[in-house]
C-alpha cells in the first residue's frame, strides 16, 4: 500500500512539475511574445521616425524649388518697340504683356532671378528689309547665345531657347552689337520650371 501511496505521490508531483513547467512555459512565451512586441513596436517606431526624418529632409530639399515657385512665382513676355537703332547693351523690351512677380525691369531690359532654380528663356528677333541684326543672350555678362538675321527683302526671324540653373540674383538680358540697325517687335520671355 505504501507503494502504492508513493506511487501515487510521484505521479502527482510529476503531473504538479509538468504543469509548473507548461505554465511557466506558457508564461515565458507570453513574455516573448511581450518582448517580441515591444521589440516590433519599438522598431515600428524607430523606423516611423526614420522615415519621418527622411520626409522631413526631402520636403526641405524640394523647398527650394516647388515651395520657392509657389511663393515667388516667375513669368514676363514683353516686346521691343524699337525700329532702329538698338543699344549695344542690354535692349530694353519695353512693351511688357505680362512680368509675373515683378522680375524683369523693362527700363534696363535686365531680368533678375528672384530664387534658385531651373528657367526657361527665349528670345526672338524680326529684322526687315536687308537690315542684319545680332543679339547675344547674356547671363551676368556672360555671352551664352546669339541669334542673327540678314533681314531679306521680307524680313528674317531667329529665335532661341534656353533652358538653364538660376541662382538667385542671377541677371539675365539680351544685348544688341554695335551692328544692330533695325529690328521690328522682338520678344523676349522667361520663365521658372522645377
Amino acid at each position: 500500500m505504501y507503494r502504492t501511496v508513493l506511487l501515487c505521490l510521484c505521479v502527482g508531483l510529476i503531473h504538479f512539475y509538468k504543469v509548473k513547467c507548461d505554465l511557466v512555459k506558457r508564461e515565458n512565451k507570453q513574455q516573448d511574445a511581450k518582448h517580441c512586441c515591444y521589440r516590433t513596436l519599438d522598431d515600428a517606431m524607430n523606423e516611423i521616425e526614420d522615415l519621418a526624418g527622411r520626409l522631413d529632409r526631402l520636403r526641405k530639399k524640394s523647398y527650394g524649388c516647388k515651395g520657392n515657385i509657389l511663393e515667388h512665382p516667375t513669368a514676363f513676355t514683353a516686346l521691343s518697340t524699337f525700329t532702329s537703332g538698338l543699344p549695344n547693351g542690354p535692349i530694353p523690351f519695353d512693351k511688357v504683356i505680362a512680368n509675373v512677380g515683378n522680375s524683369y525691369n523693362p527700363s534696363t531690359g535686365i531680368f533678375t532671378a528672384p530664387v534658385s532654380g531651373l528657367y526657361s528663356i527665349s528670345v526672338s528677333i524680326m529684322g526687315l528689309h536687308g537690315n542684319s541684326i545680332h543679339v547675344k543672350i547674356r547671363k551676368n555678362g556672360q555671352e551664352l547665345a546669339r541669334l542673327w538675321t540678314h533681314g531679306g527683302g521680307r524680313g528674317e526671324v531667329a529665335s532661341h531657347t534656353l533652358n538653364l540653373p538660376l541662382k538667385h540674383g542671377d541677371q539675365m538680358w539680351a544685348s544688341g552689337t554695335p551692328d544692330v540697325r533695325y529690328t521690328q517687335r522682338s520678344l523676349i520671355t522667361y520663365f521658372q520650371e522645377c
